[in-house]
């Protein structure tokens, strides 16, 4: 009998986003997932405070796809991302943050670390390592996501200026 190719598969790259939007769902916040072929990133994460967007953190998984080189790879990224970017900024949204999931960090980080400036002005917003980017190495995702969410998004204070007020 021959393989049932009926049924998704589990890969590396689909348990790294089902643990990232089962993480964010612990926190209690939004998801928006395209998996696949579908357009978009992987996930778009919606910290959500009195109904109202006050922090998008954008997740692609680069794990089991080849994606060329890290210019190709960067270039599609923002490409994919900036149309849903800006439509958060439209909504008054100004926290961002961006994760790769990577097999491949090393490459991807130097090639950041050489072209920051080019790559913030894809997206117009400011692209800095460790606080609004983050490259995650897959066989860590586990261990960093954690501190990642805290960082990137559970850092907003209740009296902050940003949170919405009832």
């Amino acid at each position: 009998m021959g393989e049932d190719n009926s049924k998704p598969h589990e890969t590396l790259h689909d348990f790294s986003i089902d643990y990232v939007r089962s993480l964010a769902e612990v926190f209690g916040w939004r998801v928006r997932e395209a998996k696949g072929l579908q357009k978009g990133p992987d996930l778009i994460i919606e910290n959500v405070i009195n109904d109202k967007i006050v922090s998008v953190m954008f997740v692609e998984s680069e794990v089991g796809h080849d994606q060329g080189g890290a210019s190709e790879y960067f270039d599609k990224l923002f490409k994919r991302i900036k149309p849903y970017f800006d439509e958060y900024v439209r909504g008054g949204v100004a926290i961002f943050s961006f994760v790769v999931i990577t097999n491949a960090p090393r490459r991807l980080r130097e090639y950041f670390r050489e072209h920051k400036d080019e790559l913030s002005g894809k997206i117009n917003f400011q692209l800095i390592e460790g606080l609004t980017l983050f490259i995650v190495p897959v066989i860590l995702v586990k261990e960093v996501m954690p501190a990642i969410f805290v960082r990137a998004m559970g850092a907003i204070g209740i009296h902050s200026p940003s949170i919405p007020k009832t």
